[in-house]
């Protein structure tokens, strides 16, 4: 399959807050992180490797080290290089690996001119060797036949927003650049033979008010002389010098777009992208670049149902030709489809500003086989709200995840998003293990809560318990009594639903109900507390809160009652709860 051309990866060094980190790159790739974890300084990093321009004093992290941002990007055919001319084919062939290139800038000292920033390409080396290739100066010519393929990019955020109305008026405007650009230029043809200094049909004007300064310029500094050189307008510098006004029906005033405030401006510049993304719908077999969108919370000052209106629009520029790269705080603009790409970033005093390891990169690391990394990946990102999180708390049933929010409020005065927590929905039990695992590669805490069953059925596989652990050998026990007595069904010592007269849930909680099985099921579950995870004693958390169904009206029964009375006046198992409040604030990095 011919890989998609963009930049693929991206590592910063000492630019702000990034001391170095890499960070990979897909085509529609969420920044998510705190305010001040160093977002924006990605953003920066991307936009200074794709324009040249001099950074200040206030760009480095440390003023003794340059500041480097190196990229790798793919996806670079024939086809591609097909749409160059010849001599810049030639000037990018050399420094290809299977359609890949790699290119770095630096700057060495702060607020240095732009010429000296310094341009590299690596050299792979020869193909087969183990040799790992070399940084080499960039040729002359190679930066702006490379700028054909990955044009400068089009940045939205706040300190230049009014930069992004003309870039992506461009964007909008090229069929017609294309389309007029060659009786544009005719036309344009006859005022250069007016403008240009070897000209016969120069205008003579130019050319007096050359020999007039040059005549007052000889007694100052007599071997210098100046040479008036106007550039001719071309179709592009007509419309990147466009502007908007904004009509105001309320008052009836005109306003230029920079004269709005904030709040409008985001609106219009969302405006735009969306247009630009209807323009732009079936495109994507006929780009032979990619531009780079790089926007810092598209979800500013926009309502709810906005939000998602501009994320359609950037998701589908992302399949039309952009690459789009941007940071939110709104989990409205992550989907499931994006959040195993989505990078987690994150900024202590010892690292700076980090990344988390992906979730797809996660899963891979601990699930071996294909299928299952699917599975896993899909049951995880169904929950978008762990990436806007700094620790994860893992529920087998819906009933935990319907009243515990209200339940966990009312009793510690904290919401779960106070404490950073993210409440997931697991897919199933089984993905107990795997989940925890997962989470932990990608650096995030995480415990979970499971029911009885658990302990009987995946604990001893997951390696959480022993095999032939003493106290579930006891209760298994009891089972078996309890199946003589009661008519259960017994496969492998353990209750089934099917061929039962008795359910499976409720021959669990039939037995935590004997008083001779309360000393081992506490055992059991002080073991798996250590390993970080709750097991409900009393079979499922419906015999813990006293709930008479798992069904919405029951669960909106509950969180009324808990929202309008008190707790330990209700609850059958109340301190049990409590003690389930207090471990999951335990394990919040916040405590």
């Amino acid at each position: 399959m011919q890989p998609i051309l963009r930049l693929t990866s991206i590592t910063i060094c000492n630019l702000r807050s990034i001391r170095r980190e890499t960070f990979p790159l897909s085509n529609f790739t969420a920044l998510i992180g705190y305010n001040n974890a160093g977002k924006t300084n990605i953003l920066m990093g991307i936009r200074w490797l794709l324009r040249r321009f001099s950074l200040d004093v206030s760009f480095f992290d440390d003023t003794n080290q340059p500041v480097e941002v190196d990229g790798l990007f793919e996806g670079i055919s024939e086809s591609v290089l097909d749409r160059l001319p010849e001599d810049q084919i030639g000037l990018i062939k050399p420094y290809l690996r299977d359609g890949a290139i790699r290119v770095q800038r630096c700057q060495r000292v702060p607020g240095d001119n732009p010429e000296n920033v310094e341009f590299w390409v690596l050299d792979w080396g020869e193909e087969g060797k183990k040799k790992k290739g070399e940084w080499v100066q960039a040729p002359y010519g190679f930066e702006a036949a490379f700028s054909r393929i990955f044009p400068s990019p089009i940045q939205i955020w706040d300190f230049e927003g009014d930069q992004a109305f003309t870039k992506i008026l461009h964007e909008i405007f090229k069929p017609l650049e294309r389309r007029f650009s060659k009786e544009f230029n005719e036309l344009i043809k006859k005022f250069y033979d007016l403008l240009d200094p070897g000209s016969e049909t120069r205008a003579e004007e130019l050319s007096d008010f050359e020999r007039g300064v040059n005549e007052k310029l000889k007694p100052l500094f007599p071997s210098v002389n100046v040479k008036l050189d106007i550039p001719s307008p071309t179709l592009e510098s007509f419309l990147m010098a466009a502007t908007l006004s904004v009509m105001d029906e309320d008052d009836g005033f005109e306003r230029n777009i920079q004269k709005m405030g904030a709040g409008s401006k985001r609106a219009i510049q969302m405006a735009l992208v969306r247009y630009l993304a209807d323009t732009k719908k079936h495109h994507n077999n006929h780009y032979g670049c990619r531009t780079l969108f790089l926007i810092d919370s598209p979800e500013l000052y926009l309502h709810p149902q906005a939000v998602e209106l501009v994320r359609v629009a950037l998701k589908a520029l992302s399949k039309e030709g952009y690459q789009v790269v941007f940071a939110t705080h709104s989990a409205q603009m992550v989907t499931s489809e994006d959040v195993s790409t989505s990078l987690l970033i994150r900024k202590n005093r010892e690292r700076g500003t980090f990344m988390r390891k992906r979730m797809e990169d996660a899963v891979r690391l601990v699930v071996q086989d294909a299928p299952s990394q699917l599975q896993m990946l899909f049951s995880l990102s169904n929950s978008n709200e762990l990436l806007f999180a700094d620790y994860v708390l893992l529920t087998e049933g819906k009933t935990e995840w319907r009243v515990l929010p209200a339940l966990f409020e009312k009793m510690t005065g904290q919401s779960f998003a106070l404490i950073k927590c993210a409440l997931v929905r697991q897919g199933g039990v089984s993905n107990t293990r795997k989940s925890m695992q997962v989470l932990t590669a990608m650096d995030m805490p995480v415990r979970s809560i499971v029911d009885l069953d658990y302990a009987f059925n995946n604990a001893v596989n997951d390696g959480f318990l022993d095999y032939h652990d003493e106290d579930v050998e006891f209760c298994k026990g009891l089972f078996r009594e309890l199946s003589l007595q009661e008519k259960l069904r017994l496969v492998n010592g353990l209750p089934v639903s099917r061929h039962s007269r008795i359910s499976a849930s409720e021959a669990y909680a039939m037995m935590a109900a004997l008083p001779e099985a309360r000393e081992h099921l506490e055992n059991i579950h002080i073991k798996l507390r250590k390993k970080g995870i709750w097991v409900w004693t009393r079979g499922a958390i419906e015999e813990h809160l006293g709930l008479e169904g798992k069904n919405e009206q029951a669960w909106s029964n509950f969180i009324e009652r808990v929202r309008s009375g008190n707790p330990k006046s209700f609850l059958p198992d109340y301190e049990n709860i409590e003690s389930l409040c207090e471990w999951i604030i335990e394990g919040s990095p916040e405590h």
